[in-house]
C-alpha cells in the first residue's frame, strides 16, 4: 500500500525586534531583514525605557540592539532583558569594536556582536546563528580582537578585571553603573577602584580619565 506523503510543516516566522535610537537606522535594517524568507520585524524601539515597557507584554526570538542608548547603558539593559526573559537571543549591533566592549556584551549574555561598519549579510548571519543558540562575531570584531587581544594591554599594572573597571570609569561611568554593567556588587566595584588608584597613583576619576586619554584608551 502506498503511504501518502505528509505536507511539510511550515517553519514559524522568526520574530525580530530592533533597538536603536535612530529611526532611519532602524528603517534600513528592517528593510534588510524582512527580505529574508520567514523573518518579521515585530517592533522597533528607541530607548531603554521603551525596551522596559515592551518586556512587560511582548516577546520575540531575536533582539538586535545598540549599546549606546540615550537613557541607559546597553550592557545593563542586556542583563535586565535576560533577567526577565532568560531564553532571549540578543545580537549587539554597535559602533564600538573594542575588545572589552565585546567581552562585556558576551559576558552579559549577548549571543552575537557585529559593528555598524559590517557588511549587511553579517547581521543576517549573526541573527541566524543567535536564533540557533550559537555565538557569532563579525569579521571586523574578530580582526580587532586579534590585533588587540585586550584593551587591557595598555594597562599592564592592572588585573584584567581592574582594567575592565578602569575603562568603564574612563568612559564616564559611575561606580554603581560599573557594578551593574559587569555584574558585581557596589562594594566590589569600589574595592577595584581603590586598587586602581593605588597602583596607578591616582586621586580622582578625573585623573583616571586623563591617564586613559594619554595612553590612547579613550578619545
Amino acid at each position: 500500500m502506498r503511504i501518502p506523503l505528509l505536507d511539510s510543516v511550515p517553519m514559524p516566522p522568526l520574530r525580530i525586534v530592533l533597538v536603536d535610537d535612530h529611526p532611519i537606522v532602524r528603517a534600513g535594517f528592517r528593510q534588510l531583514l524582512e527580505m529574508e524568507p520567514g523573518w518579521e520585524v515585530t517592533d522597533e524601539l528607541g530607548s531603554a525605557r521603551e525596551v522596559a515597557a515592551w518586556l512587560l507584554t511582548a516577546a520575540c526570538d531575536v533582539l538586535v540592539m545598540d549599546l549606546s542608548l540615550p537613557d541607559g547603558d546597553g550592557l545593563v539593559l542586556i542583563r535586565h532583558v535576560l533577567a526577565q526573559k532568560p531564553g532571549m537571543a540578543i545580537v549587539v549591533m554597535s559602533m564600538h569594536d573594542g575588545a572589552l566592549y565585546v567581552q562585556d556584551a558576551l559576558s552579559a549574555g549577548a549571543r552575537g556582536y557585529v559593528t555598524k561598519r559590517a557588511a549587511p549579510d553579517e547581521l543576517v548571519d549573526a541573527i541566524r546563528a543567535a536564533g540557533r543558540g550559537e555565538r557569532f562575531l563579525g569579521k571586523d570584531v574578530r580582526a580587532q580582537n586579534h590585533e588587540e587581544t585586550d584593551e587591557a594591554a595598555g594597562l599592564p599594572e592592572l588585573t584584567s578585571r581592574e582594567a575592565q573597571v578602569f575603562l568603564l570609569l574612563a568612559r564616564g561611568h559611575s561606580v554603581s553603573r560599573v557594578a551593574a554593567t559587569i555584574g558585581i556588587s557596589n562594594k566590589t566595584a569600589y574595592a577595584h577602584r581603590a586598587n586602581i588608584y593605588a597602583k596607578l597613583h591616582l586621586q580622582s576619576d578625573h585623573q583616571l580619565r586623563v591617564l586613559a586619554e594619554r595612553r590612547g584608551l579613550v578619545s
